[in-house]
């Protein structure tokens, strides 16, 4: 029998420097976050799942998490980003299939404002990975992007500028979804992760830190219903002002909102986890997690592909006032 997660999201503050344009929004929703492990076989010597864990963050808050599981399970905290996650390690014997459900009650605020933070590793969101490269071909197509800008948040500007003019939202041409910096600048095509590998890779190269951020995006014209899949965006770091969001692909899908993507934080979503290249807790057996949003599993060391996840949601509450 299927288990659900249930997720409770409402909506977040966001402040511009104009107090007639600043809304306090709020939203409250059920979502379920339901992973689905089957077809183990049953001459495994042992099999290890690990998931995200939403968090409180800056712009959420869990009010409340529920963790329902076929299997024991423990739940750790990787060091690097801080991501929380949940663990479960079986061995013989096996059952043919492993059931999660996660149900979370969460607040989440739109916000127009930099979001403030204490001092952070800036190394962290300033290096090259495997996938968002920051080589000599990015350094030198930034410093062309942001020539003439003096100031972060104009460079910032600038590149999610470039990133809108050069890409276009596409899931037919092969190679999309990875995150693939070198490939978003030779095809122009890809997901939110292409749009935003290429956004944080040209900001890391002007010196800008940068970081990814992955979560579940709540439909913002319906009231209940299933849902597809992720959502990705992006933060860049300006002194004196904070982390400043971006969301260069649904810029791109609603040119009408391009200036409200850079800048603001929309309620319409609930953070999984940040960064990319993610050494797992306990450590996995497999390269770093490329993405971390789907479960991830090892069978005897070796990544097990049959999975199935299903994301389910229902609005609950929703309410928008005037500052």
């Amino acid at each position: 029998m299927r288990k659900w997660i249930v997720l409770i999201v409402t909506p977040l503050l966001i402040l511009s420097d104009s107090k007639s344009e600043a809304r306090e929004s709020e939203r409250e929703f059920e979502l379920t976050y339901h992973a689905l492990i089957q077809e183990i076989p049953p001459d495994a010597k042992q099999i290890r799942i690990w998931i995200p864990l939403a968090r409180t963050e800056a712009n959420q808050r869990i009010l409340d998490r529920k963790i329902v599981a076929s299997s024991p399970y423990q739940i750790f905290q990787e060091p690097r980003y801080g991501n929380e996650i949940l663990h479960l390690f079986l061995k013989p014997p096996l059952p043919q299939k492993i059931d999660v459900a996660i149900t979370y009650h969460v607040t989440v605020e739109e916000r127009r404002n930099p979001l403030q933070e204490t001092p952070f590793q800036r190394r962290l969101h300033l290096g090259s990975g495997q996938w968002m490269v920051v080589d000599e071909r990015i350094q030198g197509l930034s410093k062309e992007v942001t020539q003439g800008k003096v100031f972060p948040l104009e460079q910032g500007r600038a590149i999610y500028d470039y990133v809108l003019s050069h890409m276009q939202y596409d899931k037919t041409t092969p190679g999309w979804g990875n995150g693939d910096t070198a490939r978003a600048c030779l095809v122009g095509k890809g997901n939110c992760t292409d749009f935003h590998s290429l956004f944080i890779s040209l900001a890391r190269a002007s010196k800008i830190p940068s970081r990814f951020k992955i979560g579940i995006p709540i439909p913002e014209q319906e009231s209940e219903g299933k849902i597809p899949g992720y959502h990705c965006w992006a933060e860049f770091y300006v002194d004196g002002k904070g982390w400043i969001s971006v969301d260069a692909s649904e810029a791109w899908k609603y040119p009408e909102k391009r200036e409200y993507y850079f800048g603001t934080y929309d309620a319409n979503r609930l953070l999984i986890s940040t960064g990319r290249n993610i050494q797992l807790v306990p450590k996995q057996k497999g390269e770093p997690v490329n993405i971390f949003f789907y479960p991830y599993v090892e069978l005897d060391g070796k990544p097990f592909q049959r999975v199935e996840t299903e994301f389910q949601f229902r609005d609950v509450h929703a309410k928008q006032k005037e500052v």
